[in-house]
């Protein structure tokens, strides 16, 4: 059988198996096919479920598991696999009160933030509000807590936020003064991370290494959107000591290495796309590209666009020096204007009075 075919095998069977093992309280659970949009390529065809009246409705990729059919894996093997998955979910389900949901004011507080590609979501892009940073868009989602699966989030859409009865930038700015207070943000050298992982205490640096930090949010979901933060660049910058390269890890996190003209992001941009394609699921990746900030002029950019940018400002300088160069007077010029100056302000000779005739004797 197809993959359609297998779809409609395993709903027609877990339907049937969900009505005769589920407590009473769970009976009700209605499994379903649709299409899932997903970010960055990830959209499928699959299984859907949904508790009774619940506004929540979870979904399950199934290709996975017609693969293992088609590889020769007992169809009913399978089945019991996904049964048991689903069991797990339905019992760790959070509830949630309808009306709640389109309730903005009760779902702000679980505002979080999310910075993806443009480039392959241009298509759900056109349906979801979102921010450009550079070739990135800052998208919003609600963090709707943990189960079984891990994070449970849900990306707001144009339809949700015309039902939330607000603009898309009341939301962005909604979500800039929650996230640095739900979602804390972390900034920490290579060293301390790895050393975490391990479970073992950071060594000190050896002299002359070069400064790695970074950069995500307490436990490392979605972390990359700290690079839009309030105030995190400038905090970033104050501990580095300067103007950064950031290179997009995954949408996870992001790496912060000190601009001292060490390293050209030419170099930094091939090994960020090397990384990417051997190590980075296509799923989580952000960019090929390096970002660059400037400390003093406060800008986030394109690295490639720093450089443009530094040279148009050296160009600027040296037309200002010359124009400035060309005001200034010539030494004959200035002594000329120094003999007028001077010839001004000296005392001026009396003109001779009219002599009064003398009596004549």
């Amino acid at each position: 059988m197809n993959y359609e075919q297998f779809l409609e095998q395993l709903k027609e069977d877990l339907t049937a198996r969900f009505a005769a093992d589920l407590p009473p309280e769970l009976s009700d659970v209605r499994i379903g096919i649709r299409d899932v949009e997903k970010l960055q390529g990830e959209s499928y065809r699959g299984l859907s479920f949904r508790s009774g009246d619940s506004p929540v409705e979870a979904n399950l990729n199934m290709t996975g598991a017609f693969q293992a059919y088609e590889a020769g894996h007992p169809y009913h093997d399978i089945l019991q696999e996904v049964e048991d998955q689903l069991m797990k979910i339905v019992d760790r389900t959070p509830q949630f009160n309808i009306g709640e949901l389109s309730d903005y004011e009760a779902m702000k507080p679980k505002l979080m933030m999310e910075v993806i590609p443009q480039k392959g979501n241009e298509d759900r892009l056109a349906n979801i509000p979102y921010q450009k940073v550079e070739d990135m868009a800052l998208i919003y989602r609600l963090d709707m807590g943990e189960n079984s699966g891990g994070k449970m989030t849900s990306v707001i859409t144009n339809q949700q936020l015309a039902a939330f009865g607000i603009t898309a930038e009341q939301l962005h700015q909604d979500a800039l003064e929650n996230v640095p207070v739900t979602h804390p943000a972390s900034l920490r050298s290579m060293r301390e991370v790895m050393a975490d992982m391990m479970g073992m205490e950071p060594e000190e640096p050896m002299p002359g290494e070069p400064t790695m930090l970074v950069a995500t949010v307490e436990g490392a979901f979605m972390g990359a959107s700290v690079i839009q933060y309030p105030g995190f660049m400038e905090q970033a910058a104050e501990k580095i000591g300067g103007d950064f390269f950031v290179l997009p890890s995954s949408i996870h996190e992001v790496l912060l290495i000190p601009d001292d003209g060490s390293a050209d992001y030419h170099e930094l941009a091939a090994m960020v796309q090397t990384i990417n394609e051997t190590q980075v699921a296509p799923a989580e990746r952000l960019s090929d590209n390096v970002y660059h900030y400037d400390k003093e002029d406060k800008v986030f950019e394109l690295a490639e666009k720093t450089a443009g940018r530094k040279l148009a400002q050296q160009m600027e300088k040296k037309v200002e020096m010359r124009a400035a160069a060309e005001k200034k007077p010539s030494i004959l010029e200035q002594l000329g204007e120094k003999k007028k100056e001077a010839m001004d302000h000296a005392p001026k000779a009396k003109a001779p009075g009219r002599m009064a005739p003398e009596a004549a004797l």
